[in-house]
């Protein structure tokens, strides 16, 4: 019922673990953006005198108030970047480098050339085709 014992491991190349974590890193980073620049939306919307959401942010506007669209879609970009944003993440810069293997960029370099190949094969197939017989 509490699943596997001893739980099985899967292992993962440095390369793409340093991979995953600089993709974290970025998302935290983008998700702190967009917090911030929400927060300061919502601290410059215009309210009505005695609308509550001028001392609460959990607070709704008034219906009356001037800005109270701009606020809540404000307040939604600024929930979603509290909700979602990872609680930490360091900078991969810090981190150790490893370079590839010789094997690993040769696969690389292998797999692009093959692709350039297979690329300019399907554009000169689209350029030489005839046109198609219309069938009577």
């Amino acid at each position: 019922m509490l699943g596997l014992d001893p739980e099985p491991r899967t292992l993962v190349d440095n390369r793409v673990w340093f991979g995953q974590k600089l993709a974290l890193w970025r998302c935290k980073v983008g998700w702190d953006i967009a917090a911030k620049q929400a927060a300061e939306i919502v601290a410059r919307c215009g309210h009505m005198t005695g609308c509550p959401a001028m001392a609460v942010e959990s607070e709704p506007c008034l219906t009356d108030c001037p800005d109270r669209e701009f606020r809540m879609s404000a307040l939604v970009i600024l929930n979603a970047a509290r909700q979602f944003a990872p609680p930490s993440a360091t900078k991969v810069a810090q981190q150790p480098y490893s370079a590839p293997t010789r094997e690993y960029f040769s696969e690389i370099v292998a797999e692009l050339a093959a692709c350039q190949a297979e690329l300019e094969k399907l554009r000169g197939a689209a350029m030489t085709l005839p046109p198609p017989e219309e069938q009577t």
